[in-house]
């Protein structure tokens, strides 16, 4: 059965899902909405997304939203013991499930604010002054790790993977540029031929 993905374009908060489903070749439908056309609040969409927010999939009788929250159970459904860790390998799916979170609730949720808290240059500057300063808390959490292997968990590519590297290049200057560990791993997603099939970056 066909998934299909409702987003505004191919570098929002869907890019992470279409990489996946690319990734674990699963065949999807993209479904383009149009915001200005008002159609992420048309009574269809938001009878599936309440929010009138992007993204959200529908799989067969499952309709999901939060781009964290469908990546978790795409990789489950689809790469279950392969791109996501099994419940009983009880560490590494604790970490997976640490770092599938952290792409959003830590770390897209503070480069977001780069394109919503600069109205003024006034604004622009505590904006960036704001996200350099958690940026350079982040990298205390990703540096280390990225240091000492090619992905985020030592087991090897995962859905976690694919989840960080769609969020880290809004704060490229931040959290990246000039950071090797960093930079080396960022190139070696970009290479990813699924992320170049996904059109995430």
């Amino acid at each position: 059965m066909t998934i299909k993905i409702y987003s505004m374009a191919y570098q929002d908060r869907s890019d992470r899902v279409r990489w996946l489903l690319e990734e674990m070749n699963v065949p999807y439908t993209d479904q383009f909405l149009n915001k200005d056309k008002g159609e992420m609040n048309s009574p269809d969409y938001r009878s599936l997304n309440p929010m009138g927010r992007v993204p959200t999939i529908v799989d067969g009788d499952i309709v999901l939203n939060e781009s964290a929250a469908i990546c978790i159970y795409l990789a489950d459904k689809y790469a279950y013991g392969k791109l996501a860790p099994k419940i009983e390998d009880t560490k590494l799916r604790a970490e997976y499930t640490k770092w599938m979170i952290f792409s959003t609730a830590s770390l897209e949720c503070v480069i977001a604010r780069m394109f919503t808290h600069t109205s003024t240059p006034e604004e622009t500057k505590v904006t960036h002054d704001y996200v350099k300063a958690q940026c350079d808390i982040m990298k205390l959490a990703l540096i280390p790790i990225l240091s000492k292997q090619d992905y985020i968990l030592s087991s090897g590519f995962s859905a976690a993977d694919i989840m960080l590297a769609a969020v880290i290049p809004g704060a490229h200057e931040y959290l990246v540029q000039g950071n090797s560990a960093i930079e080396a791993y960022m190139k070696r997603m970009m290479e990813k031929e699924s992320a170049v099939r996904a059109k995430v970056f």
